[in-house]
């Protein structure tokens, strides 16, 4: 079997695993260097921090990730990415996906120059999008507004959260959208150390930057990489609710296929965790009937090793 009919998401840390279990899937900001796609856009800014000079390119995304590996084959990748996880059933998933304002797909690997060049393209394009719904509603006495001010971005942030703005410039926005999933899909085949990031197999929930759940969680355009890990420990000392994600009328037993943690000891634990009528699963409230079905799925890699 070459891939999975389930997508799993890992984690590293057991309570972290059980925190997901009960409060749901979150979308994480991953920091990607675009290099030259970055900079074309306008996103390739000098910052100063005392005397060090940093020079920025690249953007972070909330985003949830995934991989389609076979159980059997995911040695490596929980070596990276953790010994818990949650396998998702794919078809379930992209269904219930296609009813929210988040876009799923499977990332795609860059090799050849041509693919970035047209990203640049497209951000450029994108680019001009913004300045097109920025110059119709904000008078700037005939000078360009130009997201490489980051009060204009300000500016772009909250304007795309009224509902007027959204229906007047629906054709546009739909069209930052694919941009922003064309962008958010694409990853270079390996880091600059040479790691292979096509074995990961991932693929990624994101929000497209129009569908921001609040002017602050955009996607971070203006920042190096020390400014994203700040914002993330920020955002993890008080987690908001709208970065969790929120999938309505789902069937948790349909959605769910495996539940898998470390070690035999631990599946005892997370048993006794899935009884307790006082925990959400997933954030969502389950019936005596769906707790006892999602007990049918608890396994451990431990048990997984011994079997196969």
């Amino acid at each position: 079997m070459i891939n999975s009919s389930s997508l799993f998401h890992f984690t590293k840390e057991f309570e972290v695993f059980k925190q997901i279990l009960e409060e749901g899937l979150r979308f994480s900001y991953c920091y990607e260097p675009f290099g030259e796609i970055v900079a074309k856009q306008g996103w390739d800014i000098v910052l100063k921090e005392g005397n060090k000079v940093i020079k920025c390119k690249g953007i972070a995304i909330p985003m949830i990730c995934f991989c389609d590996i076979p159980l059997l084959r995911t040695q490596k990748h929980r070596d990276q990415y953790g010994e818990y996880m949650i396998g998702f059933n794919r078809e379930a998933l992209i269904e219930a996906i296609s009813t929210t304002n988040y876009i799923m797909n499977p990332v795609q690997y860059r090799c050849h120059s041509i693919f970035d060049e047209q990203l640049i393209k497209l951000s450029v394009q994108k680019d001009d999008f913004i300045n097109q719904i920025m110059g119709g509603e904000i008078p700037n006495n005939g000078i360009k507004a130009s997201l490489k001010n980051t009060r204009e971005e300000l500016k772009f942030k909250n304007l795309i959260m009224k509902a007027d703005i959204r229906e007047k410039y629906s054709e546009k926005i739909k069209d930052i959208n694919a941009i922003d999933s064309i962008i958010g899909f694409s990853k270079p085949y390996r880091d600059l150390c040479g790691y292979d990031y096509i074995g990961e197999r991932e693929w990624r929930i994101i929000i497209p930057d129009c569908n921001r759940p609040s002017p602050n969680l955009g996607w971070l355009k203006f920042a190096s990489k020390e400014q994203v890990d700040n914002f993330k420990l920020k955002l993890y000392d008080n987690y908001p609710r709208e970065l969790y994600l929120h999938l309505d009328d789902i069937e948790i037993t349909t959605l769910v296929n495996h539940i898998v943690v470390s070690s035999e000891v631990e599946r005892n634990a997370i048993i006794h965790f899935l009884l307790n009528k006082e925990k959400k699963i997933l954030g969502c409230d389950l019936s005596n009937y769906m707790r006892t079905n999602l007990l049918s799925k608890i396994t451990s890699f431990e048990q997984i090793e011994k079997d196969y």
